[in-house]
């Protein structure tokens, strides 16, 4: 017997119960769906990831000059402690001053010697020439004479005996006269051939005078002082024996400090000098410096080893290169001091755009379809040394 509904004019049927989707189907749309959204994803992730560069082999630099005697000597005193700020032309340290002392006072001594001996050539350059005056004086009387006792004894008035007496006192004459001559030619020699020189002009005098400006220099590189503004980093001890030339002491500069940052080669396709950059230095996570890029490296740092890699052999591994970067970076009053030698992180904006050509292009050369074979590189900061 059949259950009957019964139903009544005024009554509205009911709608059909909905059909539920298979759990089946809602996972293969899922599974679908996600390569789909994951390939949308990376595309997007590709074109906007092209803009912007970035690395982590970067550090603060700045300007260190190395502190280094100019004379050698003693330290005796050392004005200024580990990591104190200084100012160009402060007095950093002094070596011992005694013997430059001495020093300048024998060279001013030889100094006023040597002029005290070109005034005396010129004393004795004016004596010469009056010696000459009256030497030649002389000559013209035993002349005089010689002829006129010559005549004498042509009449036989004289004799022979003093006409040779007048000949001899000519030749006498006339020698002396050529002695004083050769001697008036050494002392004009010794006046550099100018009777009339001023003695500081005398080369013997310019050469007693630089001796004596050295010494001088010497005395007042005892005294080793700040040439540049900033902090001190190492010092030297009382009593150390400083050689000239040698490092003792080292200053780094406070201002002027930039960031170096090691890009690898592949990544500087589109980087060009003026481009903004972020840094982040490791030491200071909260804060964000602007930077402007200076200047890119001519050569990698490979080239700058000891020891340059060889790669004409058999035995050859491509290995990606890095390239500085010099990055200047703008600082604002009320920032954290940077010092030099921070690790840091730069980011530039190249400000270029992928495009989808771009991308087919990067695809098709991946895959082998187009553009130059690909040669297998190793990035040194994921390879093993092992394995290299």
């Amino acid at each position: 017997m059949r259950d009957t509904v019964e139903t009544h004019p005024g009554q509205a049927q009911a709608p059909p119960p909905r059909l539920r989707p298979s759990r089946r189907a809602v996972a293969r749309g899922f599974m679908w769906a996600l390569p789909v959204l994951a390939a949308v994803v990376g595309v997007a992730f590709w074109l906007m990831a092209g803009r912007h560069v970035s690395t982590d082999n970067a550090y603060v630099k700045g300007d260190r000059v190395l502190i280094a005697p100019e004379v050698p000597g003693v330290v005796v005193e050392v004005a200024v402690v580990e990591n104190q700020r200084v100012s160009r032309g402060d007095l950093l340290f002094r070596i011992q001053d005694e013997p430059y002392r001495l020093a300048l006072a024998r060279a001013e001594s030889e100094l006023e010697t040597v002029r005290a001996d070109v005034r005396g050539l010129r004393a004795s350059y004016r004596q010469k020439r009056e010696e000459i005056k009256a030497a030649k004086s002389q000559e013209t009387f035993a002349a005089t004479d010689f002829e006129r006792q010559n005549e004498l004894a042509q009449r036989k008035v004289v004799s022979s005996q003093r006409l040779d007496e007048a000949r001899r006192d000519l030749d006498l004459a006339r020698q002396r006269i050529a002695m004083l001559n050769e001697e008036l030619m050494r002392l004009e020699a010794g006046l550099a051939g100018d009777p009339k020189i001023h003695t500081d002009d005398h080369p013997r005098v310019k050469q007693s005078r630089a001796a004596r400006d050295e010494a001088a220099l010497n005395l007042r590189r005892t005294r080793i002082e700040a040439p540049i503004d900033g902090i001190t980093a190492r010092k030297p001890t009382v009593g150390t024996h400083a050689l000239a030339g040698t490092a003792v002491m080292t200053v780094v500069a406070d201002d002027g400090l930039w960031v170096e940052a090691n890009f690898k080669e592949t990544d500087l396709t589109r980087v060009r000098p003026g481009q903004s950059a972020r840094v982040h230095i490791d030491t200071y996570p909260d804060r964000v410096w602007r930077g402007t890029v200076v200047s890119i490296a001519q050569a990698t740092g490979a080239e700058f080893a000891v020891l340059p890699p060889q790669n004409a052999s058999g035995n050859w591994v491509k290995v990606v290169q890095r390239i500085p970067v010099r990055v200047e970076v703008r600082r604002e009053p009320g920032d954290p001091p940077l010092r030099v030698g921070m690790s840091a992180l730069v980011e530039i904006d190249t400000g270029h755009v992928r495009s989808f050509g771009e991308l087919w292009a990067t695809l098709a050369r991946s895959v082998g379809l187009g553009g130059p074979v690909a040669t297998a590189t190793i990035d040194s900061d994921t390879v093993p040394i092992s394995r290299l």
